[in-house]
């Protein structure tokens, strides 16, 4: 039985980075007034928030957690 609700309920792209990187916190700031802000990414095991990396967009943000692990 071929189910539509797996293409139409699959991981997003936030689930599939945070798959993809296991060892990182992924989240999505908001602003004061409610509104999205950056997408962030953190170490799990980061002592500060200075170790956070912050993107407009997921891809962006994808950048650059692959260039802080390499």
């Amino acid at each position: 039985m071929d189910d539509e609700r797996t293409t139409l309920f699959g991981p997003s792209a936030a689930e599939i980075l945070q798959a993809d990187f296991p060892g990182w916190l992924i989240w999505r700031d908001f602003m004061q007034g409610g509104n999205h802000g950056d997408w962030c990414a953190r170490p799990i095991n980061a002592t500060s928030e200075d170790n956070t990396l912050r993107h407009a967009d997921l891809e962006g943000l994808r950048k650059l957690v692959e260039a802080h692990d390499a």
